[in-house]
C-alpha cells in the first residue's frame, strides 16, 4: 500500500469518527435544546399581561396531548387560551391543558392572562410537565436556565407588573376632611380675632 493510500484511508477514518461524534452531540443536545418556554410576554397596560407558552417537540417522537404549568408565587391566572381541540383548567396554583395530540415537530402555542406582583428584574419560574399518549412525559422544572430541563421563565419589567396591593388595614389619608377642618379653624380664629378687636376699641 502506498503512502498516499494510507493517508487517504486515515483521513477517511477520521472523517467517519468526526461525523459520528457530531451526530451523537446533536442527539444529546436535542432534548435539552427543545423545551417548553415562554415565548412572549405582552403587557396590557392595566396591570395584566398575556404569556405565550410554546413547544415544538413531543416525547421521543410521540405527539403531545397534555401540558401542565405550575404558577409561581406572585402570579395570578385570570384566563387561559388554547389551540383548537384543546381545553384548559385554571386553578389557584396551576393551569392544565389537554386535547388533540400535537405531532412531534409541530409548534403549539398556549396563552395565559395573568396578573403579576413583584419587583422589576425578578425572575418568575413556571415548572411545566409535557405529557404524551403512551404515558411518557417531560418535566421541565430546572430553575437554572442552563440545566438539562429548564423551566419556562420570564424576568419582570415595570410594564409587566401590577401595582403593589395596599396593605390590609391601611388606607390613604382623606384630604377633604382635613381641608374642611383647616377652613373651619381659620373661620373660628377670624371671628375670635374680630371680637377681641372690638373689645379693645370699646376699652379706649
Amino acid at each position: 500500500m502506498t503512502r498516499h493510500h494510507r493517508a487517504t484511508r486515515r483521513a477517511s477514518r477520521l472523517l467517519a469518527v468526526a461525523v459520528t461524534t457530531g451526530a451523537l452531540a446533536v442527539l444529546a443536545a436535542g432534548p435539552a435544546a427543545a423545551h417548553v418556554l415562554i415565548e412572549t410576554v405582552e403587557p396590557h397596560g392595566d396591570g395584566t399581561s398575556t404569556l405565550t407558552f410554546t413547544f415544538d417537540h413531543g416525547c421521543d417522537g410521540e405527539p403531545t396531548d397534555a401540558l401542565r404549568v405550575t404558577l409561581p408565587e406572585g402570579v395570578e391566572a385570570l384566563a387561559a387560551g388554547q389551540p383548537d381541540g384543546w381545553t384548559s383548567d385554571v386553578t389557584d396554583d396551576a393551569v392544565a391543558w389537554s386535547g388533540e395530540p400535537v405531532p412531534d415537530g409541530e409548534r403549539a402555542a398556549f396563552t395565559l392572562d395573568v396578573r403579576v406582583t413583584g419587583d422589576v428584574g425578578q425572575a418568575f419560574v413556571f415548572p411545566a410537565v409535557q405529557e404524551c399518549p403512551s404515558g411518557a412525559s417531560y418535566a421541565w422544572t430546572d430553575t437554572d436556565p442552563s440545566g438539562a430541563r429548564p423551566a419556562p421563565t420570564f424576568v419582570a419589567t415595570a410594564a409587566s407588573l401590577a401595582p403593589a396591593p395596599v396593605a390590609a388595614g391601611a388606607s390613604p389619608t382623606p384630604t377633604a376632611p382635613l381641608v374642611a377642618a383647616v377652613v373651619v379653624g381659620a373661620v373660628v380664629a377670624g371671628i375670635a380675632g374680630g371680637r377681641a378687636s372690638r373689645r379693645r376699641v370699646r376699652a379706649t
